[in-house]
């Protein structure tokens, strides 16, 4: 199914009271969000103001308000309100914070990193008024065995190109949802977007570089703790050979390498983290992943990308509002002109 649905601006698009409460947390965050460095530092991990300042939101009031109105969308496609939503991979968990302040009855926001789960757990504490519908917690969401049919909305932001089981991963999602309910993804890594790829696979080189990229240093020093009578030569040529695989395949291909002077096991992809399995950026094709949405058991669906609304200057304004009319009225052709890729599948009640 492909959406021509495009959700306005972020907004008090509540009335009365709820509007203003909105109004007034927004303003908050936004006051949080202008502050100077050295504040900010004071309270939150540089972590954080690394990762904002690449994005130009820090002390940006334009890009903040890209930022709500990102999140207001996101609200709107979750069809959130008064509803339970769970964030899988919140990172710091703004766009679950603004779900949660835009009317969701309850977020829970998860997290592997501890430390952006302390800064979830500090804005929404720190917001005037706090807020009382939001969780920040440690941990795999798939893997915490969260009860059945627990949400309404689940979603998820730049963590699916990253997962070892993206099928079970789908699965769990389904499980998680209520019936009627919705699943929202949106990724980044959208292979049919080209003019990233290049960039994309330049990282993937990079985590494989010899000598010093990540994974070729961890997958070399996992055969020289399992084979430490191999000449310096060897093991450099093991490490090459068992490149893509993970765990116990890289001591039984660097068995077979010794054995028989060839690994007979293939990778199922060259660029992966050798110690879990990990993805470093995995390219997927949005309408491959409407396929797997369906044999999830959930109803795809292809959405317009954003491009927010009165916040640019003219004429860069101007092009994303042509970007978005045209991505609304065939958002089957936007997936080729924007490197974000959004769907959102509905469980089969």
């Amino acid at each position: 199914m492909i959406s021509r649905t495009a959700p306005g601006p972020a907004a008090s698009a509540a009335p009365g009271a709820a509007g203003a409460l909105i109004a007034r947390r927004l303003a908050s965050l936004r006051g949080i969000l202008m502050q100077s460095d050295d504040a900010l530092r004071a309270r939150l991990p540089e972590y954080f103001l690394v990762y904002y300042r690449h994005l130009r939101t820090i002390r940006n009031p334009p890009r903040i308000e890209h930022l709500f109105q990102k999140g207001r969308q996101m609200f709107e496609y979750l069809e959130a309100d008064g509803k339970d939503v769970l964030d899988l991979g919140a990172g710091f968990g703004l766009e679950a914070l603004l779900v949660a302040i835009y009317g969701a009855r309850r977020v829970l926001a998860t997290e592997i990193d501890r430390d952006m789960v302390a800064v979830g757990e500090y804005l929404a504490r720190a917001i005037d008024p706090p807020l009382d519908n939001f969780e920040s917690r440690y941990g795999d969401g798939i893997g915490m065995e969260l009860p059945s049919a627990s949400f309404d909305g689940v979603m998820a932001n730049c963590v699916i190109s990253h997962v070892r089981d993206l099928e079970g991963f789908l699965r769990e999602a389904n499980r998680l949802l209520r019936p009627g309910g919705i699943f929202f993804l949106s990724d980044e890594n959208n292979s049919l977007y080209l003019p990233a790829r290049g960039r994309r696979r330049r990282g993937w080189h990079d985590m494989e570089r010899e000598p010093n990229g990540p994974y070729f240093v961890a997958r070399r020093a996992l055969i020289g703790e399992h084979f430490p009578s191999l000449s310096g030569n060897e093991l450099m040529e093991a490490t090459r050979q068992t490149r893509g695989l993970v765990g116990s395949d890289v001591i039984e291909g660097t068995r077979e390498l010794l054995e028989s002077g060839r690994v007979k096991r293939k990778p199922e992809f060259l660029y992966r983290d050798p110690r879990d399995g990990q993805y470093p950026e995995r390219e997927l094709n949005p309408f491959w992943m409407m396929r797997r949405f369906e044999e999830a058991g959930l109803q795809p669906e292809l959405l317009p990308a954003f491009f927010s609304r009165g916040i640019e200057r003219h004429p860069r304004q101007w092009i994303k509002d042509a970007l978005r009319s045209f991505c609304t009225r065939w958002p089957a052709l936007s997936v080729y002109v924007w490197p974000i890729m959004r769907l959102r599948g509905r469980k089969v009640r």
